[in-house]
């Protein structure tokens, strides 16, 4: 039994006519009649009663009909959904994104995502940018929101933004009413930072800035988030080089000011996938990330 027999044995059965079914079927009379009989003999069962005047459904014609009319529909429906998924229009997507991007792109990429593509379920998990690259090699994730901190082989890569690093203080800093700040200005100051595994990209950006300004900075405490890293800020612990995006952490005590030009490297955000898994969900997410950029101007 295959879809070409179903689909004559339907049109008969709605038909009850061989020439008049054979001509929606687009086929000869013959090649329907050798169909139905190849169908009725792969059931052992007569379908349809023959007569030279007429075309009638037996007792198990009827039977079987409801059931083709399901199978057919169910046939049609797997091959719809295959094609969509072919697409990219349905299926599973998982984002590596690091701490920062729920603060820019992540929430731009995940609205327009949901409303163009809603049957494709989403799966977001938060790394630093080492583990999302060895996610990236192992297929744990499909793209990640990451630092282009890394040159690896057999990567795609996308770069999503650029921004300057700010300095967040304390509200009552003698320096949260200048315009701009210089790296020198911040010498007694002790910072707040993010662990040594998650601070790896600020630190290299800010190597050449502290070195020209001449001296290391002082940590004051280590959190994991950037949101306590804020609050901390705010209570007067210390100060933080954070991207611009953290700035709408709009928090009570906190004031952000932009760094001297010189002393002000820019902070970049790529997405990063592998050239051997890209799947046609994928390649819809990267058509979408692209169409966001230009939209963001």
């Amino acid at each position: 039994m295959d879809q070409r027999q179903l689909s004559s044995f339907v049109t008969l059965a709605e038909e009850l006519h061989f020439v008049r079914a054979a001509a929606r079927l687009g086929v000869t009379q013959p090649a329907l009649s050798q169909q139905i009989a190849k169908l009725e003999e792969s059931l052992s069962v007569r379908l349809f009663e023959r007569t030279k005047r007429r075309v009638a459904l037996t007792d198990a014609g009827r039977v079987f009909l409801a059931d083709a009319l399901t199978i057919l529909r169910q046939f049609e429906q797997a091959a719809m959904g295959a094609r969509r998924a072919a697409k990219g229009q349905i299926g599973r997507l998982t984002i590596g994104f690091v701490e920062a991007s729920p603060f820019n792109v992540l929430p731009r990429l995940v609205s327009r995502l949901s409303r163009e593509l809603p049957e494709v379920s989403l799966v977001l998990q938060e790394m630093v940018t080492e583990e999302q690259v060895e996610a990236l090699r192992s297929g744990r994730i499909d793209v990640g929101l990451l630092r282009p901190m890394f040159n690896e082989p057999g990567f795609g890569k996308l770069p999503l933004l650029r921004e300057n690093y700010l300095v967040a203080l304390p509200a009552s800093h003698p320096l949260a009413e200048a315009d701009s700040v210089p790296l020198s200005a911040l010498r007694e100051e002790r910072f707040i930072v993010t662990p040594a595994r998650k601070r790896r990209y600020v630190e290299g950006r800010f190597r050449a800035a502290f070195k020209r300004a001449g001296f290391e900075p002082q940590v004051a405490q280590e959190v994991n988030q950037l949101h306590t890293i804020i609050g901390l800020v705010g209570g007067g612990i210390g100060v933080a080089l954070v991207p611009q995006s953290i700035s709408r952490l709009d928090l009570e005590g906190v004031v952000y000011r932009p760094l001297q030009d010189d002393d002000s490297p820019v902070a970049e955000l790529a997405a990063a996938w592998s050239l051997n898994r890209e799947t046609p969900v994928l390649r819809r997410f990267l058509a979408i990330a692209r169409a966001a950029l230009v939209d963001s101007g």
